[in-house]
């Protein structure tokens, strides 16, 4: 999330607590929903003024700094408690280390409205799924400046991922970079050949480090140019959505507004 936006967006629901990000240029979104059950005990709030529900957002660089040098975290915090008191608009984190030593962060935050791409996965003609350590392995091969890729379907299920090169004329002058993945590296694969579309490479790079550490398959809907396409993660306890914009044929991106 921290590779998109500047503010985290907290809302506990009764779902599960929703963490959501959008960038400035709202051009991408991602929200991580955890269910109920990936806590050891959750509770989303009531009628009480203290547990109202509710949602709120908070600078992102304050809440990464609590859970900075995460290897040493694993080794001395046994859990962590998030608390949200609208009272003194504060998000309380305690950390409960070893020897009974609890470090607390008090992060003040701002209420704000539902931050909601409008998307429908169900009506995108195109869908891609494979585990995430395929696309890992594909983007691998791209330079780390890259700014777009250019994801292709071709006849016989070729899929293909290539740098993304803005005056097809300058070709000839460019190095170009193209990854061809065969159609059995899939485990669905619903394209209409020909289809392209043509997305910001930063943001996928996270999602593809975190899908493929926590080995999840990595889902793609997506549709003409122009129009947004969005990746998925599912697995019992979270839920994954990051929705990018893609550049149409006239070299304009664009995406709903949250």
């Amino acid at each position: 999330l921290s590779r998109i936006g500047d503010e985290l967006y907290l809302e506990p629901t009764e779902k599960g607590l929703s963490l959501r990000t959008v960038n400035s240029s709202r051009s991408a979104f991602a929200s991580f929903l955890f269910a109920p059950v990936f806590f050891q005990l959750y509770e989303p709030g009531g009628p009480a003024p203290d547990t109202e529900c509710f949602r709120c957002k908070v600078h992102m660089k304050s809440f990464l700094g609590v859970f900075r040098s995460l290897p040493s975290l694993e080794k001395s915090v046994g859990k962590c408690l998030i608390l949200l008191k609208p009272r003194t608009s504060r998000l309380v984190l305690q950390l409960h280390c070893k020897y009974g030593v609890t470090k607390t962060h008090n992060l003040a935050f701002q209420e704000c409205e539902q931050l909601q791409a409008v998307f429908d996965t169900q009506r995108c003609s195109s869908c891609l799924c494979a585990p995430a350590r395929v696309l890992a392995d594909a983007v691998v091969h791209f330079p780390p400046t890259l700014a777009e890729v250019t994801l292709r379907t071709g006849p016989g299920g070729k899929i293909s991922l290539r740098n993304y090169v803005e005056d097809e004329a300058e070709l000839s002058k460019t190095m170009v970079t193209e990854l061809c993945l065969a159609e059995d590296e899939f485990q669905s694969v619903t394209v209409s050949p020909g289809s392209h579309i043509t997305f910001c490479l930063k943001e996928f790079r996270g999602l593809l480090t975190f899908a493929e550490a926590s080995n999840l398959l990595l889902t793609i809907h997506f549709d003409e140019p122009g129009r947004p396409v969005v990746f998925t993660l599912d697995d019992t306890v979270l839920e994954v959505h990051l929705v990018l914009a893609t550049l149409s044929n006239l070299e304009s991106s664009t995406l709903p507004r949250p």
